[in-house]
């Protein structure tokens, strides 16, 4: 309960985070790019100052010698997103870099950056739930050197996981099934120690006009009377929009596949993809948060 304890502490303090993030996103292909900073942007929050997001697009050396004008290729890329993100207070720094080894620049960039959440953007078909398989699969492959040899696009779920034991900042992969627009989030809350998915849901709440659904799994916000109450009132605080997933009905297929975005902690998707759920390899974009 100490994680439960922890978040409660602060969010009864009213306190909006620990710290302000700061963010790096990083991709190697610009449709994903432009996805996950979208998402990056909905996480800043207004009310806290030096926020700050930065964008690492990563390119094969032999790719980047092929841009002519790195400047001009830049405002192409990022064009739209990040004067999306400069709307808000973060500050938005944009990064193109090439490297035969993108899990060690990743790594290299965000502690160089001092960043304190990494979001990792990739295809749809690098990351499903069959090739990443369980977390214990994630454990025996931990520290193994040649998973930082491929690069981001076509990283296997070996390399992932090297990524993610390797990284000592709160990690976040985000699966891309094309997203677009973000009108309905999906959370499932599967574990416990996925609890500091609440500061994500309190940020999204706050930036996005999106209807957000939680699907308490476990039963801990009923279980909880301060957490239930931090759920009530952050329900009243934006209009309803927020609501809790009748756990007496079934979750259909054609529910998930109406999310735009679904939003889950570590521990969570792997109790997910290792459970019998017809539709947990069936998921829209997906965001899947470790925290350290």
């Amino acid at each position: 309960m100490a994680l439960i304890d922890k978040f409660l502490k602060k969010t009864l303090n009213d306190q909006e985070s620990e710290n302000p993030l700061n963010i790096l996103v990083c991709f190697s292909k610009p449709e994903t790019g432009k996805s996950l900073c979208k998402i990056a942007n909905y996480f800043m929050q207004s009310k806290l100052k030096n926020e700050q997001i930065a964008s690492l697009h990563l390119l094969e050396k032999d790719e980047y010698d092929k841009i002519d004008n790195i400047e001009t290729f830049k405002a192409s890329l990022y064009d739209g997103v990040m004067q999306e993100c400069r709307k808000g207070s973060a500050m938005v720094r944009t990064f193109v870099k090439s490297s035969d080894d993108f899990v060690s620049e990743i790594l290299s960039t965000s502690n160089e950056l001092d960043c304190n959440l990494v979001l990792i953007g990739i295809g749809k078909t690098v990351f499903t739930p069959q090739l990443w398989g369980t977390y214990q699969k994630f454990q025996a492959y931990k520290g193994s050197s040649e998973c930082s040899e491929a690069p981001l696009d076509t990283l296997s779920s070996k390399g992932v996981s090297s990524l993610l034991e390797r990284n000592n900042k709160t990690t976040g992969i985000f699966i891309d099934h094309n997203l677009d627009t973000i009108n309905d989030i999906f959370i499932p809350i599967l574990d416990k120690s996925d609890i500091h998915i609440f500061d994500y849901i309190k940020r999204l709440a706050e930036k996005t006009s999106a209807k957000i659904t939680i699907w308490d799994a476990i039963g801990i916000i009923e279980s909880v009377p301060e957490l239930k109450k931090v759920f009530s009132n952050m329900q009243r605080s934006n209009d309803e929009r927020v609501s809790l997933w009748d756990n007496s009905k079934k979750i259909a297929y054609d529910f998930i596949k109406q999310q735009d975005l679904i939003i889950i902690g570590f521990d969570g998707w792997v109790k997910l993809i290792s459970s019998a759920i017809t539709w947990s390899h069936s998921l829209q974009s997906t965001l899947i948060i470790r925290k350290k």
